[in-house]
């Protein structure tokens, strides 16, 4: 079963992932690596980090087209 701060740990995964792509790729990748035993863990790291590398890809695909 999840646990409440369990839950939370994923979200604020994601927040950072979307708003600051770099500390979410961090934060994804030490989920990965520190949680290896659990699966819930594993799952959701391997989404931060792929959501953090393409909100990091969009938003450099953006800035270069503006410039």
């Amino acid at each position: 079963m999840v646990e409440t701060t369990d839950k939370i740990i994923v979200i604020v995964g994601y927040l950072l992932a979307i708003f600051i792509p770099i500390l979410g790729l961090i934060a994804g990748v030490i989920l990965y690596f520190v949680k290896k035993e659990d699966p819930f863990y594993q799952k959701h790291a391997k989404y931060i980090i792929i959501v953090a590398i393409v909100v990091w890809i969009l938003s450099y695909i953006l800035l270069t087209m503006m410039a």
